[in-house]
């Protein structure tokens, strides 16, 4: 009884959430460890924290462990799969969670993270205690083990040839769970050196390509046998400077992946070195700065969040973000993010970034708009809280409030892109006259025509912005003025108190409605400036001020 009390106050305490805030339904949390114990806590502080309910979440496939243990019957990533999906299952159950569909099966979709090779084969760990080679990355053995994949060595049961049914195992784990759709991330983060299944030569490249298809191929067959969902996520890393083969050389193909969905984190690992190297390349400036100041730049870290092996000589390199959602809109694939988080302890303390990163999320959402705005797809966006500073807390402890208040806009910034609403209707209009309180600045947020604010006379520069209460991207603005309007005038964004950034100007208005598209910036306060009155009346009239996502 009191756990059914338990679960009803949660789910009350959801059902407030999703009543009183902007629904974001492709968000996934990462709960870490599975067991109930352990994740339901984790979720229902997200919940709180953030007011969103996750989706979906990542477990793990340990690939730690052999793939299967040579010369025994013991099937070790077959175990995992089970066990990871019998704890996710119960975490889904009605003691806990309550996540369960129309026909009680569980609705936390698992994004089932799988690699292509196993440590102890390709980094020799089977070698004798004190042999030089222990521990040691084979490339040899990792093509070798990613070829058996691809010949299909781990498809059916035969241990008499040496051929053990892992793959299948796995998609089973799920299935008897009830399951009913499951993400299937194959071989993430290729493009770093910390996996076996690395791709840093044209060996590992045409294996690694050769296995993700045929594990690719098994899944989709598999689905369409046991009336399952299993879709497939090439994951590679947004956010690392890779100076091997390129992202787009490791790409399966359009017919094996159904969504591109890199990871990409906040903390910078290259700052910009000044060209003495004795101190760091400003972005914004052009100026020598220490790393403090550096850091203190949101501009410097968004250009290594978009850029991430930028330089003097190739400001745009590096395939992160921006090129990420490119590779998918060109493809006309579903894009999400498997993995992003602010935090990395050791990277953040030695300079990767604040302790409490309040600007990641907020460029996050704004990247995310902008890409959705032009037809992108998002498929699932996963947070993973992680740790930072020296105490290694995360947004879930309380002490990190801007990050907590980051996610939670970031949350509602792509709500509203789903559904794209006037973010300013009912909001606070602040300008810079006002001509009498019949023409009140409450009249271009009221959503009616037939009221407007007006400036006072005889003043050419004159300005009105709206307060949306928290940041959005913005990518429309729909003027509607009085008779008295502005021939010329700028839509500005706040970057910063008294820092107003221009993203569109005109000097031929011509009055009436200026439906205005295609902008970009993201920014809690919008302002209209008007510069110079297309009439003989002495002063501005605006009957409307809309803003869109």
């Amino acid at each position: 009884m009191r756990a059914a009390a338990r679960s009803l106050g949660l789910w009350m305490l959801m059902g407030a959430v999703a009543a009183h805030a902007q629904q974001f339904d492709k968000l996934g949390f990462f709960v870490g460890d599975a067991t109930p114990a352990t994740a339901a806590p984790q979720y229902r502080s997200f919940v709180d924290i953030v007011q969103q309910i996750p989706h979906s979440t990542n477990v793990f496939v340990d690939y730690r462990e052999p793939i299967w243990s040579p010369g025994t019957y013991d099937p070790k990533w077959r175990n995992n799969a089970t066990w990871a999906a019998g704890n996710l299952a119960r975490l889904c159950s009605a003691e806990h969670l309550n996540r369960l569909d129309a026909q009680g099966r569980p609705d936390l979709i698992p994004i089932v993270s799988v690699g292509l090779t196993d440590d102890p084969t390709v980094f020799q760990l089977d070698l004798p205690e004190g042999d030089p080679n222990r521990g040691v990355y084979s490339e040899t053995a990792a093509v070798a083990m990613m070829n058996d994949v691809a010949a299909g060595k781990y498809d059916l049961e035969n241990p008499a040839t040496g051929r053990h049914r892992v793959w299948p195992a796995i998609f089973d784990a799920f299935k008897n769970q009830g399951f009913a759709k499951i993400y299937l991330r194959i071989g993430w983060e290729q493009n770093g050196n910390w996996y076996g299944w690395r791709v840093r030569s044209e060996a590992t490249r045409a294996a690694y390509i050769a296995a993700w298809r045929h594990v690719a191929n098994l899944a989709h067959a598999y689905a369409n046998t046991h009336g399952m969902v299993i879709e497939t996520m090439w994951s590679p890393s947004a956010s690392y400077a890779n100076y091997g083969l390129t992202e787009e050389s490791s790409y399966p193909g359009d017919e094996y992946v159904d969504i591109v969905a890199p990871t990409h984190y906040s903390p910078i690992w290259n700052p910009t070195r000044s060209r003495d190297k004795s101190a760091y390349h400003d972005w914004s400036s052009g100026q020598n700065v220490t790393l403090a100041e550096w850091l203190a730049n949101p501009a410097n870290r968004r250009a290594i969040w978009d850029h991430p092996a930028a330089d003097y000589w190739n400001p745009r390199r590096g395939w992160g973000l921006p090129a990420a959602i490119e590779f998918a809109l060109a493809r006309s694939k579903r894009f999400g993010l498997s993995e992003t988080g602010t935090g990395a302890f050791g990277v953040t303390r030695n300079g990767g970034g604040p302790v409490d990163e309040g600007d990641y999320p907020l460029y996050l959402g704004e990247r995310l708009a902008a890409g959705v705005q032009r037809g992108l797809q998002l498929e699932v966006v996963e947070i993973w809280p992680q740790a930072s500073g020296s105490d290694r807390l995360t947004f879930l402890s309380g002490e990190r409030p801007l990050e907590a208040s980051g996610w939670r806009q970031f949350g509602r910034m792509l709500a509203v892109t789903e559904a794209p609403v006037n973010l300013a209707r009912g909001r606070r209009a602040y300008p810079s006259t006002t001509e009498s309180s019949t023409y009140s600045p409450v009249n271009v947020t009221d959503g009616s025509a037939a009221t407007s604010w007006r400036s006072v006379a005889g003043q050419d520069k004159q300005w009105i912005y709206v307060d949306l209460g928290q940041s959005y991207a913005i990518s429309r603005v729909r003027l509607t003025w009085d008779s008295a309007h502005a021939s010329e005038y700028m839509i500005q964004t706040m970057l910063a108190p008294n820092n107003w950034a221009t993203i569109y100007r005109t000097s031929s208005g011509d009055g009436g409605i200026d439906d205005i598209r295609g902008l970009g910036g993201a920014s809690r306060y919008i302002r209209v400036f008007a510069l110079r009155r297309g009439t003989t009346a002495r002063n501005y009239g605006l009957k409307e001020f809309e803003i869109y996502p």
